[in-house]
């Protein structure tokens, strides 16, 4: 099933994805933040923290794979 995540200042609200359900959210302030698909609404809000967790890891993880190389590299120059 999937779900709308919606926030309102700090407040993560996810509602089954309609249409017309997610209109009613946004008139009364919140803003339409992703659509996961999840089987309730607890998980789905955990599918969006894994997601944003995911896009932060892999940048540092490819940049800690890539400094030992980079460092071998500029040794080999310096030498």
């Amino acid at each position: 099933m999937d779900f709308y995540i919606l926030k309102k200042q700090d407040k993560l609200v996810a509602i089954p994805a309609d249409e017309q359900n997610c209109k009613q959210y946004l008139e009364d302030g919140y803003f339409y933040v992703d659509k996961v698909a999840a089987c309730n609404e607890k998980s789905a809000l955990e599918v969006l923290q894994n997601k944003q967790t995911k896009v932060f890891k892999t940048p540092v993880l490819l940049f800690l794979l890539a400094l030992p190389v980079v460092a071998f590299i500029w040794w080999q120059i310096t030498r």
